[in-house]
């Protein structure tokens, strides 16, 4: 029977296989080993997850400890950095995301099933009774990739999402974002929410529409043109009266 389940997020695939077969070994399931962010973030919506281990140096614009301060603000999850840094600098960026342990490459097996034990014991008596962060969260927010990095933004803040060639804009109330990322990927980011689709090239939130004016709709004053194709679905939405 399997004592936990851990993500491994390391773009080396050797260390990655080792810590995998290492941890197996000793009856922990890898849920599964990402080289970045977005595959890390997947991950954690496919499996329950107890811990992670994550490097540093990703060669990616979002580096470990990046990922870890969205541990730490999105998921509540215990983690252990495994990495080859042993710097002041990075040690002082490391003491602030709180890492349940932290293990030096080249690492030994002992050393690390210890480091495990050790945080996943702390994570449960520190948590115990306790829902865990995912559960208390009021409002599902995602992080969208942009030209300037990864974007936190409340689902509930947004009032559409607009296709833009290969990227799409994700209207807020007070700014325009511009998503590197299609509107077909959003649109299954936000799927089980409140949006609903009213053209190729809009998405709507639907607690956000104010009115629907012959083949458009109206939201904070802007008018977002409906297509025949997607008014039926729109008006079977509606509370009709």
């Amino acid at each position: 029977m399997s004592k936990a389940n851990i993500i491994i997020v390391e773009d080396e695939f050797i260390i990655a296989d080792d810590l995998s077969t290492t941890l197996e070994e000793c009856g922990y399931t890898i849920v599964g080993v990402a080289e970045n962010v977005e595959e890390f973030l997947e991950l954690t919506k496919e499996r329950q997850v107890d811990l992670v281990l994550l490097d540093i140096n990703l060669n990616q614009p979002v580096d470990g400890v990046q990922i870890a301060h969205i541990i730490n603000t999105e998921l509540g999850l215990p983690f252990i950095f495994v990495t080859a840094f042993t710097d002041a600098p990075t040690i002082d960026r490391v003491k602030h995301t709180n890492p349940y342990g932290y293990v030096t490459k080249p690492y030994n097996d002992v050393d690390l099933m210890i480091a495990v034990e050790l945080a996943l014991n702390k994570f449960n008596s520190l948590n115990k009774g306790k829902p865990s962060q995912k559960q208390v969260k009021s409002s599902e927010t995602i992080f969208v990739k942009t030209r300037k990095g990864l974007e936190k933004i409340n689902i509930d803040d947004i009032r559409w999402i607009e296709a833009y060639d290969y990227y799409s804009y994700i209207r807020l109330e007070d700014q325009k974002v511009l998503a590197t990322v299609t509107l077909k990927e959003l649109e299954q980011k936000v799927s089980n929410t409140s949006f609903v689709k009213v053209h190729r090239k809009y998405s709507i939130n639907f607690n956000h529409l104010e009115k629907v004016i012959g083949n458009q709709v109206e939201i904070a004053g802007e008018l977002i043109p409906v297509s025949r194709s997607h008014k039926e679905e729109l008006l079977n939405q509606l509370n009709l009266i």
